[in-house]
């Protein structure tokens, strides 16, 4: 599967991930000599990055509250879900670009690139819906953070825009490991092993799929922001989105909608991933895209189990285990060496 991956994303995107002149032809992206070429993250960023970190962190467990579950016959089925809560954030998203002045019409070089952004998002956010419905707030949590490995393999060998040193590669390792052994210590808090972690591994491996579908929309949309504004892409990405879920949740989903499955719970879990998620983190991310690597600021994502995990537990009544805070010290040494300035 990921190979598949690699060759649509060198075959269809790669005009996108380089450099290109008036004539359309590519220009090769020259590494340089120091690793990096990108600055490293101020104050402002890193806390910004931290706040989209802990919201990304709270989203599988709004995204439960929000799915229908038997155990409360509440809620709504995911592709549903995830038109929903698009539509929210299309609408978060035209309020942002009216007070930041970003222009809402596109030109017509900018159409393509919103229709491919809108076509990845359809297809990150229906798997991962899909494999929350069937895992856990924890391992989905944990499991859709691999995406952030994907985007520092594409930058180093693809695009050119990140060239890792090998402190940094040690400092994602580092930060990897914290994600290993939250799932790990999470997993060995399960006694025994139940019929219904089959379709939890299903689950398991389509949100893995959602990663490796996310780094790409990430470096896709980072690649497109030398054509579009960061407000008028997110806003065009969303709204393409939407116009994919409508017509597939009507297609296979029809017959489980009804309002008998909605309370304030469910609404609440859809504002959280329409409003917050979907429209206020993707408008940080991107708007910082414009000026960091898509590396520097996806490690930070390492803490978005950490943030989920304690969301799950204060929500969910999930148990926190002491090697939580193990997983933190792990992180946040990752996070500091991917980011440290180099030494000239």
């Amino acid at each position: 599967m990921a190979l598949v991956y690699m060759v649509v994303y060198d075959a269809t995107f790669r005009s996108y991930f380089k450099a290109m002149n008036d004539n359309g032809k590519f220009t090769p992206v020259q590494p340089t000599s120091q690793g990096s070429s990108s600055p490293a993250l101020n104050f402002k960023a890193v806390a910004l990055v931290v706040l989209t970190a802990a919201c990304w962190g709270g989203n599988p467990v709004a995204a439960k509250y929000s799915l229908f579950s038997t155990d409360t016959n509440l809620g709504l089925p995911p592709l549903t879900v995830s038109g929903l809560r698009f539509a929210m954030a299309t609408v978060f998203m035209v309020i942002w670009c009216l007070v930041s002045r970003s222009p809402i019409k596109l030109t017509r070089k900018q159409i393509l690139p919103c229709f491919l952004a809108g076509t990845l998002l359809f297809a990150q956010i229906a798997t991962f819906t899909i494999g929350v419905h069937l895992s856990n707030s924890t391992h989905t949590t944990i499991l859709i953070n691999t995406f952030i490995i994907w985007v520092l393999l594409f930058e180093h060998f693809f695009t050119g825009n990140h060239r890792i040193t090998q402190i940094q590669l040690f400092g994602c390792l580092l930060a990897g490991a914290s994600a290993i052994v939250t799932l790990v210590i999470k997993s060995n808090a399960t006694e025994s092993i139940s019929s219904a972690d089959q379709a939890s591994m299903l689950g398991d491996f389509i949100m893995m799929v959602s990663a490796l579908i996310l780094a790409i929309k990430i470096l896709f949309i980072k690649s497109s922001l030398k054509l579009v504004p960061s407000g008028t892409i997110i806003l065009w990405h969303d709204l393409i989105g939407v116009l994919w879920f409508i017509p597939v949740a009507f297609l296979f989903e029809r017959s489980q909608l009804s309002m008998e499955y909605v309370d304030g719970s469910v609404l609440g879990g859809l504002a959280y991933q329409g409003i917050i998620v979907g429209g206020m983190c993707f408008a940080i991310q991107t708007t910082l895209l414009q000026k960091y690597s898509a590396t520097r600021i996806s490690v930070f994502s390492f803490l978005t189990p950490l943030f989920g995990i304690s969301a799950a537990a204060i929500f969910r009544e999930d148990p926190l285990s002491p090697w939580l805070f193990v997983s933190l010290v792990l992180v946040a040494s990752g996070i500091y060496l991917v980011n440290r300035q180099q030494s000239h």
